[in-house]
């Protein structure tokens, strides 16, 4: 298998130095679930309220987007963190 580019190298570099959060706002969130249907991770669940949230954990939910793009009410934004602010 060939190696890859020097700016392909340099990019997944720059993406394992980032751990992704999807955030909800709970005040858009009408809890239908989508996100947690779709959450390919399985780290979305409703919480104590009956709002689709992440769950804590130092995992990086990976950034796929498909929450943020699902999600009906456009309740949820994708939050890039360096991993030493993740705890």
């Amino acid at each position: 298998m060939p190696e890859a580019s020097k700016n392909l190298q340099n990019k997944i570099n720059e993406l394992s130095q980032i751990i992704y959060k999807a955030v909800t706002d709970l005040s858009k969130c009408k809890a239908c679930g989508t996100c947690i249907t779709f959450c390919p991770l399985n780290l979305r669940k409703f919480n104590k309220d009956g709002k689709a949230v992440t769950i804590n954990t130092t995992q990086s939910c990976g950034g796929c987007t498909v929450c943020v793009h699902r999600c009906p009410e456009h309740a949820i934004k994708l939050i890039k963190f360096p991993k030493k602010e993740i705890i």
